[in-house]
């Protein structure tokens, strides 16, 4: 299953928007993202953020004032779940899904923490507050049942996310975030089918660890 093509002509044009507007103003700075994804789905009868995945994209950061900055990102972003971390621990059937999804976080970034360096005052850390859009692209699996594979047609295609995280700065080019993204809905719900092929409704979401290089 792939993403729309106009969505992702969307996504892409206004990366390369901002990306432009970053070279002509000093409040508009880019940035490229990379990490990894813990995630679970409750309902699908796994247990723990055992299903790890990849992160990575770019983003552009606008800033308002010395506290308050506001990032646009587009990010690739593997979320899903997994019966245990490590295959082989527990005795029940082993299964893993991967959904892959584009990603359009829309964060605020309040700062403290301001230290000097040569270059003038940055700040050390920050609370990051936001909302994500998800686009589905496609899912794999590994199911020793087998039965897994038939809920990946009535998969949501639209999964929004609220975001709640933080950032170290370990200069003010790189910085470390932790990230929690969670579902502000459910992106399989049986109510949503005639005959739907799970009774119960799949809820998801992840711990994002990510780092961050500033232009």
């Amino acid at each position: 299953m792939y993403p729309n093509k106009q969505l992702l002509i969307l996504l892409i044009s206004i990366g390369l928007l901002f990306s432009g507007l970053s070279l002509q103003a000093q409040r508009f700075k880019g940035g490229v993202v990379a990490g990894l994804s813990a995630s679970q789905v409750d309902g699908d009868n796994s247990n723990g953020y055992n299903k790890l995945g990849l992160v990575g994209g770019g983003n552009v950061m606008i800033n308002f004032n010395r506290r308050f900055d506001m990032s646009l990102g587009i990010l690739f972003a593997q979320r899903g779940s997994q019966s245990e971390l490590i295959k082989g621990n527990v005795s029940f059937n082993y299964f893993s899904q991967t959904f892959n999804y584009i990603d359009v976080p829309v964060q605020l970034h309040i700062r403290d923490w301001f230290v000097e360096d040569d270059d003038g005052e940055y700040a050390k850390i920050s609370l990051n507050l936001g909302l994500s859009y998800g686009r589905f692209m496609s899912a794999k699996y590994k199911d020793d049942l087998s039965a897994l594979t038939v809920v990946e047609p009535y998969l949501r295609k639209n999964d929004l996310n609220y975001i709640i995280g933080a950032s170290i700065y370990a200069n003010r080019h790189f910085s470390f975030t932790l990230q929690a993204v969670r579902g502000l809905g459910y992106i399989y719900n049986p109510n949503d089918w005639d005959t739907p092929p799970v009774q119960s409704a799949w809820y998801s979401h992840s711990l994002y660890f990510l780092t961050r290089y500033d232009f």
